[in-house]
């Protein structure tokens, strides 16, 4: 269980001295630039300032700030329920995921992610892909609900080691390790993969750059988000072009799409 998070900043990379911090208060690391990023659940300044990497910054948060504002418990989106490993349904009816987001993106709580859970469920009472080609998965939220209703295989892609450590751990969760396939790197150099379901729940530059690419368009159905106001109309348009938009949900200027290959 998160309560406070303390965050902190340093130059380099730190991925070669994990295994001498990572103690019981250790909830992971990512690395962007030059720069990695620690999580802890306690205070750690003075055992970082050990390290031969120069220290830059501390940030202390609450975890449900990180997390759209509201502490993790029991979310359900249509069929789908959603919960920590800490908090476990009494009732087993419905679909049933066990989410630790850690500091990825993927709780549930986000408009982006309902919208695209509400879509996965509305796709999947009339079609179910056996193959779902998920990019920027963050903590494999979706992808977990696309295999656990039924779907046969899910190919995951996100270019953030924390992400892809904490969709391997709710993999393991929810057992699916052999049908969730995981991967590290850029959402382009993965849009050759056959699939029948491509999720991208992304920022817009990057929608924009992968729809700009021929491979995008081999699926037969298509779930996005990650974008906001203006950026869904946008890529509404464009995509309006080659695809045939089936529905469109928004909360809070958050767009979710799903769309359908063109006969």
């Amino acid at each position: 269980m998160y309560d406070w998070v303390y965050i902190y900043e340093l130059e380099g990379n730190v991925k070669p001295q994990i295994p001498y911090l990572a103690d019981q208060d250790y909830i992971g690391f990512w690395k962007e630039a030059n720069f990695s990023f620690l999580f802890f659940r306690k205070e750690k300044r003075a055992l970082l300032q050990e390290l031969s990497l120069p220290f830059r910054s501390e940030l202390v948060i609450r975890h449900e700030d990180w997390e759209s504002g509201q502490s993790l418990d029991l979310l359900t989106v249509g069929r789908i329920t959603i919960h920590p490993p800490w908090k476990i349904p009494s009732a087993r009816e419905g679909i049933h995921i066990c989410i630790d987001p850690c500091m990825a993106f993927g709780s549930g709580y986000h408009a982006t992610t309902k919208g695209c859970l509400t879509l996965i469920d509305e796709l999947f009472q009339n079609f179910i892909p056996s193959k779902v080609l998920d990019l920027g998965t963050g903590t494999g939220i979706l992808s977990i609900a696309c295999l656990k209703m039924g779907a046969q295989t899910a190919y995951c892609v996100d270019y953030n080691n924390l992400s892809a450590a904490t969709a391997q751990k709710n993999r393991t969760m929810n057992g699916v390790e052999e049908n969730l396939h995981l991967w590290m790197g850029d959402a382009s150099d993965f849009l050759y993969i056959e699939a029948d379901l491509l999720i991208a729940n992304m920022h817009f530059q990057v929608l924009d750059q992968i729809t700009d690419q021929e491979p995008f368009y081999s699926k037969k159905y298509y779930i996005l988000s990650g974008l906001i106001g203006n950026e869904g109309y946008l890529i509404e348009e464009k995509l309006k072009k080659r695809l045939r938009l089936l529905d469109k949900r928004h909360e809070n200027f958050w767009f979710s799409y799903l769309f359908q290959a063109s006969p």
